[in-house]
Parts: structure tokens; C-alpha cells; sequence
């Protein structure tokens, strides 16, 4: 199966029908503990942080391939967008893919 990517911008419609604009803004990594990537929204002008953390990369990549960038981002994005979906609040504790 080929990678669609959902790009850089989207919508995300909350449970109450609102929707709300999402835009990636810039990525990173931390340098302690297990090394997570960091990838920062925009959400309705408020900025977010979805994380993915190192092992979790590891264990993916483990026997297949490397992510690239992009699937990375789409990847932060996805689970942005479904807790919009779900209601849930987009804090970075809520955003952190294990």
C-alpha cells in the first residue's frame, strides 16, 4: 500500500461539530531520556505538541523501514486529529504515541 499523506494542514471536527484548523509548524527531538520526536500544531492560533517516543520509533522501524518525515508528521497529526475527534483535550500528555 502506497503512503497518502494527509498533508500539513487539515480539519478536525469535534464531537460538538466545531470544526478546527490544524497546521504543522516545525519538528524537533529531545536529548534525554528516550529521546522523543516532537512535532508542534497550530490549533485554532493555540500551539500543540504531539510527541512520539523513541523506543516506540525503535520498535516500529525494528525489521521494516525507517519512517520518513513526512509519515512521522502524519502520524502526530493522526493522533491530533482523533483526540479532536474524540472530545479529549489536545494537551501534550494526551499526545504521546508509546
Amino acid at each position: 500500500m502506497a503512503f497518502e499523506s494527509i498533508d500539513e494542514r487539515f480539519v478536525a471536527v469535534g464531537p460538538d461539530r466545531r470544526q478546527q484548523a490544524v497546521q504543522f509548524q516545525k519538528a524537533g527531538f529531545l536529548t534525554l531520556g528516550d529521546q522523543p520526536e516532537l512535532y508542534f500544531f497550530r490549533v485554532e492560533g493555540k500551539e500543540v505538541v504531539a510527541r512520539i517516543s523513541g523506543q516506540a520509533l525503535v520498535w516500529f522501524q525494528r525489521g521494516r523501514r525507517y519512517l520518513t518525515r513526512a509519515e512521522k508528521i502524519d502520524l502526530a497529526g493522526l493522533l491530533l486529529k482523533q483526540q479532536i475527534e474524540a472530545g479529549a483535550p489536545v494537551e501534550a500528555e494526551n499526545l504521546l504515541i508509546r
